[in-house]
């Protein structure tokens, strides 16, 4: 059993759940196995499915909040720009 793919996707799985991308997450029947409730529904999933899944699940909030971040502190800079200026009048 690779420890360190299951502790992996037990980090992605909590970050997906309080995206609130997924609804529940543990340790699948088998030991090569983890669950992830996606929609309502359990799903059993190899740890190596189960880290692309979550990865591609997580990937599109990330970059969006990154997008949203980048544009934010744009903005903060340029009303810092126009404050500069306008006191330099």
């Amino acid at each position: 059993m690779d420890t360190n793919l299951r502790e992996e996707v037990h980090t992605l799985a909590e970050e997906a759940f309080h995206l609130h991308l997924i609804s529940g997450y543990g340790d699948g029947e088998y030991d090569n196995e983890y669950q992830i409730v996606y929609k309502g529904k359990p799903r059993h999933l190899p740890l190596e499915r189960a880290k692309a899944f979550l990865t591609d699940l997580i990937q599109p909030e990330v970059k969006s909040f990154n997008q949203f971040r980048l544009g934010w502190m744009l903005l903060l800079e340029s009303y810092r720009r126009r404050s500069r200026d306008s006191r330099a009048l």
